[in-house]
This record gives structure tokens, sequence and C-alpha cells, in this order.
């Protein structure tokens, strides 16, 4: 940790900002942290694939967040299926998830599909509503997709370290989820 401060240190103090904006990512107690920079790489990604529609354009989504975002360990979408009262896979990236339908209400995602509310889990393991899709996940977070002022799905987050999300990741994934909402 202390080499991680020293090299911030060093940056901030020799005023070479070159150097200190490629940084992708800094560790504060070890832990990654979303910066500016990634945030913008991810919208300018997505951009470039603005004319997609459906499931290319939420694969795109779900593939340029694993990409730059090393502690999204589980990214993808459920969309709501009403008639069912559940929710239903799209695309993701991560390890395969038994998953594949979630009644409204039951686990985290299932809770969002009730509340209509971000909902995120610094730490899985005090949650009694939680669905394991993997031991290794330790934190989740879930945004809801609303398209025309109606819910219709959510992307789900999962990652393998304790509370990591900030107020850049809620930003990203708010905007995310407006992104694709437009092109549905």
């Amino acid at each position: 940790m202390n080499e991680h401060i020293l090299l911030l240190i060093s940056h901030l103090k020799s005023n070479n900002r070159a150097t200190f904006t490629q940084l992708i990512s800094y560790s504060i107690n070890n832990l990654a942290v979303m910066t500016s920079i990634q945030l913008e790489n991810i919208k300018n990604e997505l951009l470039k694939v603005e004319n997609l529609r459906g499931d290319a354009l939420h694969k795109s989504a779900v593939e340029a967040l694993d990409k730059h975002v090393p502690y999204y360990n589980w990214t993808g979408f459920y969309w709501m299926n009403d008639l069912k009262s559940q929710l239903e896979l799209g695309a993701y990236v991560g390890e395969a998830t038994d998953h594949t339908s979630i009644p409204y209400g039951r686990g985290i995602c299932g809770q969002v599909a009730v509340s209509g509310k971000t909902f995120e889990v610094p730490d899985v393991h005090t949650q009694d509503n939680y669905l394991a899709c993997s031991l290794a996940t330790k934190s989740e977070i879930v945004v809801p997709v609303y398209a025309d002022k109606k819910l219709v799905g959510q992307i789900d987050i999962d990652s393998h370290e304790l509370d990591p999300f900030t107020a850049e990741d809620h930003e990203l994934l708010e905007w995310v989820a407006q992104f694709v909402a437009d092109r549905l």
C-alpha cells in the first residue's frame, strides 16, 4: 500500500499530470476504485456503438464494463417479464449462473424488481435475501433500467471485493442503464 501512496505523492509533487492521468485505477487500502478516466473510457466506447440495438448493444455494454473495471467480476442484464412476475437473464459476462430467471422479490435483483431503486450490497454475507451465484462474490450492485418511465430491467454487477462501489460506479451504471433504455 505504501508504494501506491508514494507513487501518487511523487507524481503530485513533480506536477507530472500526464503520468498521473494515465493511471487506470488507484488503490486505497488495497482496493481498486474507478477513476474518472475509466468512466469516460467506458462512455466513449459505448458511444461508438450507439447505433446497435437489442442483444448486440447489451452484449457490448457488459463487455465494456467488464473490460474497463477490474472489480466487476460478473456483469449482466436481467429483463422484466411481468406476465410471469420474474426477471430473465439477458447478456452477461462472467461465470455461468443457474439464476436464469429470478422471481420478483427474491434476492437482490428480485428486490430491485419490486422497489425499482438501485440497491448496493457492500457485503453480500450480511443480506438474508441474497442469492449466491458464486462463492467468490463479496458485494453486489443492481441498477434499474427504465424505458419511458417503466421499469423494464436491471444491470447486475457482482464483485469479488468487499465494498468496492463508489459514487463513480453509481454514476456510470445509471448512465449505462439510461443509454441502453434509450435504445430499446
